[in-house]
Formats: C-alpha cells, structure tokens, sequence
C-alpha cells in the first residue's frame, strides 16, 4: 500500500462520526453478550480471537454448548469465574460511515458506580431487559441514571425473547411497563426491540 493511500484511509476515517454507546440493565440480562454477538456478526474478530472464544467457551462459558460471546467482554478472572461484568469494558469499531465506542456496564447493584463511569461519556444508551424477568428495580435505577446524566437517546433491548417464544404479548406488556415509568423522566426518545443477544435475532440482521 502506498503513502498516498494510507493518508486517503486516514483522512476518510477521521471524517467519520463517532457514536458513543452504553448499555445497561440487570445483572445477567446479556449486555455483554449482546456486544460480544455485535462484534461476532459484523465481523470484527481475528481468526485467533475466534479460537480463543471457541476454547474458552467450552473451559470457562456459561451458555451450554452454545459460544458464549459474554466472554469477549468479562476479561477480569473475577468475571469469568462468576459469569458477570464487574469493571466497565470499551469496546472499538467501525463501520464504512461510522465508528463506535460500546461501554460494557456491570449489572449489579453494589458496581453501579462503574455503570454511572462508561455513561458519563455517551450518546445512546442500550438498556436490556430479560424477557423472563420485565422491568425490575436495577432497570429502573439504570434507566433513571440515564435520565440524570443527560442522555436523550435510549434503546430497550428486551432480550432472551427465545426463552419466551418470541411472543408478542410478552414483549407488549414489557414494553407498556416500561414506558409508563419512562414518562416520568427526560428522555426523548426511545426505541424498543425484541432479541436474543445468544441466538443472534434483530441483534445485527432483522428477524421477522
């Protein structure tokens, strides 16, 4: 590759915008699988981060005989042994017109000081909610936090809908439940999607 053409690939990266992402929620609600499946379908991995996942799957995963992408994100040995995010984790990369920073924010309760840390930076803040669960109190926390820090744009990711057979009414009711507590902060805009973060549907490619 010649000077001329690196300078051209940096300057055309440079123009691009960036977004900022967090995602948020309960403890094992799959945000971390959620970007672990985001940088595994948009083709981000090396060939030797792909056999270190598909090991590790198999030594230390929590997703059966499923990869459990969770682990591109919990590097801490902590984290791994328990299966959950204790520190925020950032995570770059782009696309032909975008480039991305994704904080991986820990669920529980007493690390919610870490979670206020990766959104002190963001634009857009993905909040997910175990299908099985609806809306709990750390989504409320989470979602009110949000609210505090000044981010205007959120996704609600309601995730493991496999788990509940896809069904509308259940993502309905989360979704009213949801809203009707939303109403009461400052945030403008909301979207809300039905996925599953492990089986890979509405996460990179729709689902019908």
């Amino acid at each position: 590759m010649k000077n001329k053409d690196i300078q051209q690939f940096l300057d055309a990266d440079q123009r691009k915008g960036l977004l900022r992402i967090l995602t948020a929620g309960s403890v094992d609600d799959g945000k971390s699988t959620l970007i672990g499946r985001l940088l595994f379908d948009s083709k981000k991995l090396y060939d030797d981060q792909l056999a270190t996942l598909e090991r590790d799957s198999k030594r230390v995963g929590h997703a059966g005989e499923d990869i459990d992408y969770a682990l591109l994100l919990d590097g801490l040995k902590a984290e791994r042994e328990q299966g959950i995010t204790i520190d925020v984790a950032y995570r770059y990369f782009s696309t032909n017109k975008r480039k991305f920073i994704i904080a991986d924010t820990p669920g529980h309760e007493q690390y919610t000081r870490n979670m206020v840390t990766g959104a002190s930076t963001a634009n857009l803040a993905i909040i997910l909610i175990d299908a099985r669960k609806g809306v709990i109190t750390q989504t409320k926390r989470h979602t009110f936090l949000i609210s505090l820090l000044g981010i205007k744009h959120v996704v609600v990711a309601v995730n493991k809908m496999d788990l509940r057979d896809y069904s509308q009414q259940v993502f309905d009711d989360i979704c009213n439940e949801y809203k009707n507590f939303a109403a009461k902060l400052d945030i403008p805009d909301i979207h809300y999607f039905p996925i599953s973060a492990l089986k890979g549907a509405n996460v990179v490619d729709s689902s019908t």
